[in-house]
């Protein structure tokens, strides 16, 4: 299965061995983080379908800025788009807290395929910002 990713795995591997200092998971039930993670996917996606980097990267931390810029975004939505068309909705799934980061997990449904498509939303929260690390469709 080939994967379509947006961030590259090395960079997520660093991100798990140098977590910022106070840097925490962003809750510890569904209802907490979903009421967190939704707001920021959905602006994130609303980004994503207009095209405009600066909404879709709002919510990014200073790595995920710069390992995600304006150029890779025209790419990569460019390729998403060819692939499987603007982004529709989203069921949420849940998440995985893991050491200083939170990975929400949603079904994905685009315009232009029937498959479901795997959205992986990694966030964490450093003196009370929810910031984006990493972000996957599979």
């Amino acid at each position: 299965m080939r994967k379509l990713v947006i961030g590259i795995l090395p960079v997520v591997a660093l991100f798990l061995l140098t977590i910022p200092a106070g840097a925490a998971p962003v809750g510890t039930d569904n209802q907490q983080v979903k009421s967190i993670a939704e707001p920021i996917l959905d602006g994130l996606m609303t980004g994503f379908n207009a095209g405009n980097y600066a909404q879709f990267s709002k919510n990014f931390d200073n790595t995920m800025r710069q390992t995600i810029n304006e150029q890779k975004f025209k790419q990569v939505r460019g390729d998403l788009l060819k692939k499987w068309g603007k982004y529709k909705s989203n069921k949420y799934l849940g998440f995985l807290n893991h050491e200083a980061f939170t990975v929400v997990l949603w079904k994905g449904a685009f315009a232009d395929t029937k498959k479901d498509i795997l959205i992986k939303l990694v966030l964490s929260k450093s003196k009370n910002k929810v910031s984006v690390s990493g972000l996957w469709f599979e």
